[in-house]
């Protein structure tokens, strides 16, 4: 079962939704660097983390990817890096029932973006099922005269469905 919830309307981010068509390795956001430094090859992994949606259905990881892409490649300029605690940026239950992975980018000053927040949440359910959400939200600082845009899908399996 999966349910899609989300809110778009025309904005500053000018695209539409993308089809689902696109291979994954075309979607490489994590285009190799050169390494400055420990800490911002640790950033890239935990992004490389983020960007993996391990737990979804290959067309609802595609579809994410497909919006990332997007997102990077039009707003990314305008965008500070992930600067949240690696702890947070990737974490998981001591058990593994649980994982999950969160973005926060936020915009630079001159943006009209104030910030893109991204994540996905897995969690294994006492009844055997499994529950996936994945999550993007763009906020615009007040000065845009425009809504936020906001996409949440929400997939269980199927055991949970039947449960």
């Amino acid at each position: 079962m999966a349910v899609i919830s989300g809110s778009l309307s025309y904005s500053v981010f000018h695209f539409p939704l993308p089809s689902c068509s696109a291979p994954s390795s075309r979607l490489s956001l994590s285009v190799s660097r050169t390494r400055l430094s420990a800490s911002m090859d640790s950033s890239d992994k935990l992004r490389a983390k983020f960007m993996e949606f391990p737990h979804v259905s290959a067309p609802h990881r595609d579809l994410m990817l497909e919006l990332l892409s997007s997102v990077e490649t039009r707003l990314g300029s305008s965008l500070q890096p992930c600067t949240l605690p690696p702890d947070v940026q990737h974490f998981g239950s001591p058990t593994g029932t649980a994982s999950a992975s969160l973005q926060l980018r936020p915009g630079l000053p001159s943006s009209q973006i104030d910030l893109i927040l991204g994540g996905w949440i897995h969690c294994k359910l006492p009844s055997g099922g499994a529950l996936n959400i994945t999550s993007l939200s763009a906020y615009l600082k007040p000065s845009t005269d425009a809504p936020h845009f906001l996409l949440d899908l929400i997939q269980s399996s199927p055991s949970l469905a039947n449960s």
